[in-house]
């Protein structure tokens, strides 16, 4: 693939607190990336890098091997749409989205094409002289992108444009900007702080946090795979486990042996084990490697969120099954569903 964006030692700091730290990240041609963390990781002012919106302290940022540090950003192929829409209030749908192609001067007839185009892929033909105030919350966003793509640019950034979206909604929409990325095929540079928006829209995440990036991968690499403790309990829940590898793909925890895949430990390495709480067994306690007492339980829907403790921890567990609290349950889990972790990866690394 082709690298379009490069972050080169990036580094930006306000009154003095330093926000991105020698930061350094490229981004592919057509792809969907999301900057996903906790609120002030330096996400969105990254975004805002990209977009020229910010200066850098030090480092650079190169677009298509051409330098665009310095430039201001109605000179980049860039466009961007924020969370707050800034759509103009006074204007109709259709003066919103042609608004930049008459700054530029563009023809009227090619203007009119596409607006027409814009508006057919956000799914909103005909709304052209809807005022922006007749407009839900939904429909105001769909206006936004189509106001971005109706310039066709080769990178669209997303500030945490679906945040205030109903939960539906916003589901929705998600499905929608991933087809959209397809149909457009460029790049999407997208930022949440939602790790399941995250997980479910993206090609490629960057789980950041203090200005550095934690870990970059697929979304099933950071779900199943995290590199350090900020990931695991960052993304999805996670029960963490003080253990010890033994060798032979053997780790001990919890008094009990169990079979894993890792294999980049020394023998009798000491491990923390990672086993997400939908990858445990329940089993007759009889046949259990361990043993818990349910001490609060949630009904989710789908499956009851029962919490457990094992030996004065805690732990989350997943099931469709209901069990009473206070009674005591069995657990084991399979060899593939246990991700093991050098005990000094960070917990805010």
């Amino acid at each position: 693939m082709k690298k379009l964006i490069e972050l080169k030692n990036i580094t930006k700091s306000f009154d003095e607190q330093i926000i991105l730290d020698d930061f350094n990240l490229y981004i592919n041609e057509n792809e969907f990336i999301t900057l996903v963390g906790p609120s002030g990781c330096g996400k969105t002012t990254l975004l805002r890098i990209i977009g020229g919106f910010e200066n850098t302290d030090e480092g650079h940022v190169v677009f298509d091997n051409q330098d665009i540090t310095k430039l201001a950003p109605n000179d980049r192929q860039i466009n961007t749409v924020f969370q707050k829409y800034a759509l103009f209030p006074h204007l109709n749908v259709y003066d919103n989205i042609a608004f930049g192609l008459r700054l530029k001067k563009r023809d009227e007839q090619e203007i009119n094409e596409l607006v027409k185009w814009s508006l057919k892929l956000v799914n909103l033909s005909n709304y052209e002289q809807r005022d922006i105030d007749r407009l839900s919350g939904g429909q105001q966003q769909r206006v936004a992108i189509a106001r971005a793509i109706v310039n066709k640019p080769k990178v669209l950034l997303l500030d945490e444009p679906l945040g205030a979206l109903d939960l539906k909604l916003r589901q929705n929409m998600q499905y929608e900007l991933k087809e959209l990325q397809k149909k457009l095929h460029i790049t999407f540079v997208f930022v949440t702080h939602d790790q399941e928006e995250a997980l479910s829209m993206s090609d490629t995440v960057v789980v950041m946090n203090n200005g550095q990036i934690q870990q970059i991968g697929t979304p099933e690499d950071i779900y199943n795979e995290p590199k350090n403790r900020f990931v695991a309990n960052f993304i999805g829940e996670s029960n963490i486990i003080p253990g010890k590898y033994l060798g032979n793909k053997l780790v001990e925890f919890e008094n009990a042996i169990f079979e894993c895949v890792d294999t980049n430990f020394k023998e009798n390495e000491l491990c923390d084990v990672v086993i997400r709480p939908e990858d445990f067994d329940v089993v007759n306690l009889e046949n259990a490697k361990i043993k818990g007492i349910v001490t609060d339980k949630v009904f989710k829907g789908v499956h009851y969120e029962l919490c457990l403790d094992v030996n004065n921890k805690e732990y989350i567990i997943h099931t469709y099954e209901d069990a009473q609290i206070g009674s005591t349950i069995g657990l084991n889990v399979d060899a593939f569903e246990i991700h093991l972790m050098k005990v000094n990866s960070l917990e805010n690394a």
